[in-house]
């Protein structure tokens, strides 16, 4: 008996190796999954600390809402089955060296399916061409310096329209004033969404018969810009533009009143739609303008975030806080990629890649469309200006909320 026995349990595991060997065994779990529940792994390489991480914050916020919504909700259908979402957090401190690195990881060791970029176009720069060698997507929420979409790459879809649109619409409505200005001064961020912003700037300028008086670079980690704020006040040009982010605006805004410079328009790209701003600079921060991609009263509406209103007032009861573009492009970013893998019906890469080639949704963001760049060719922006504490939108006149107070008066006359 005991050597019949030995027989039959040494044939049964022999046909048990044999039908594994064939395909006819157990399958592996898929990637992605666990025991049980279905997951979609995202990594996120965002600063949490270092020179953005207050942008960094925003942004994950945006993407925490998404996430907990989606799941809430039982997840993401993927061809009639439901997977929760996992997002893998690291901190890239800000640095693009660094993203490098923990990009690598995320999808070598952590294994995600899918990537949300960084904030910053030149930390953005540096990871993007990572996702790329590995064919992983990437939904870039706060990244449209134009030198990222210009190097062919398949895999990256941006949120944001390209940064030389970001100011163009300030101009637009800076020659329908009374007085209408003639002269503009342009301070330049050295980096590539500075570079972008600035140039789409300086051209919407000449296009609409501005005189550029001056157009000069600043270097991403400058402490003092007197020497060209000075030589600016020299010029007195009317309009005063600065391809900034927050700490930069909030370090020309303090050198500007030291100095006395005091144009009709003084706006930058980033940072006065930012809490911090109004709260940090208290009434040196009022008349500044700037521009917004998006606000929660542009009256956009869209599946699973109903409306754009409805976002900022359920981010504003689950944060704490009134949600800027920041934490919008970041829940905007999880929606895109939901939507598509439903679209596709797969977690297939290339399939989910021709969904968002063809998107056909609206939602909270607004209008969303990719060419084969990866850049929003649909979006749009709205001015803005600090009154009285408070961003509010002055133009265009479909979203206005105040009309602009023009021309910005100096310093010492408020």
């Amino acid at each position: 008996m005991g050597k019949k026995l030995y027989v039959v349990m040494t044939c049964l595991l022999l046909l048990s190796f044999l039908l594994s060997a064939c395909g006819g065994g157990p399958a592996a779990p898929a990637s992605g999954e666990g025991e049980g529940e279905k997951v979609i792994k995202i990594g996120v390489a965002i600063s949490m600390t270092g020179q953005v991480a207050r942008e960094g914050k925003f942004e994950k916020d945006g993407v925490d809402y998404w996430k907990d919504l989606v799941n809430e909700a039982g997840g993401i259908d993927v061809g009639g089955e439901k997977y929760k979402v996992e997002v893998v957090y690291y901190d890239d401190q800000s640095s693009p060296e660094t993203s490098m690195k923990l990009t690598e990881k995320l999808i070598t060791e952590d294994k995600v399916q899918f990537l949300i970029g960084p904030y910053s176009s030149g930390i953005q720069t540096a990871a993007a061409a990572i996702g790329e060698k590995y064919k992983i997507i990437t939904i870039t929420p706060l990244a449209n310096a134009t030198t990222i979409y210009d190097k062919g790459y398949k895999y990256i879809f941006s949120v944001l329209p390209p940064a030389t649109q970001y100011l163009q619409l300030l101009i637009d409505m800076a020659v329908e004033l009374d007085p209408a200005p003639r002269t503009i001064a342009i301070m330049v961020r050295d980096d590539p969404f500075g570079t972008s912003v600035a140039e789409g700037v300086r051209d919407r300028a000449i296009e609409k018969g501005l005189d550029v008086v001056y157009y000069e670079k600043f270097p991403k980690d400058v402490n003092d810009v007197s020497t060209m704020l000075s030589a600016i006040k020299g010029l007195n040009p009317d309009i005063v533009v600065a391809s900034t982010l927050y700490q930069d605006a909030v370090l020309i805004t303090k050198q500007a009143k030291d100095l006395q410079v005091c144009p009709k328009i003084l706006t930058y790209s980033v940072g006065v739609s930012i809490p911090d701003f109004p709260q940090e600079l208290g009434p040196d921060a009022e008349y500044i303008m700037g521009a917004e991609w998006w606000l929660p009263n542009m009256g956009w509406k869209g599946e699973v975030i109903p409306s754009s209103e409805e976002f900022g007032v359920e981010f504003e009861k689950k944060f704490g806080y009134a949600p800027s573009y920041h934490s919008a492009a970041g829940a905007a970013a999880g929606l895109i990629l939901q939507l598509a893998i439903e679209d596709a019906g797969t977690l297939d890469t290339e399939k989910v890649r021709e969904a968002l080639l063809n998107f056909d949704h609206q939602i909270f963001w607004g209008p969303t469309a990719w060419d084969e760049t990866g850049a929003n060719i649909a979006g749009a922006s709205g001015v803005i200006q600090i009154q009285n504490g408070q961003v509010v939108s002055i133009y265009p006149k479909d979203i206005e909320q105040a009309t602009p107070i023009y021309p910005m008066p100096c310093w010492n006359e408020r």
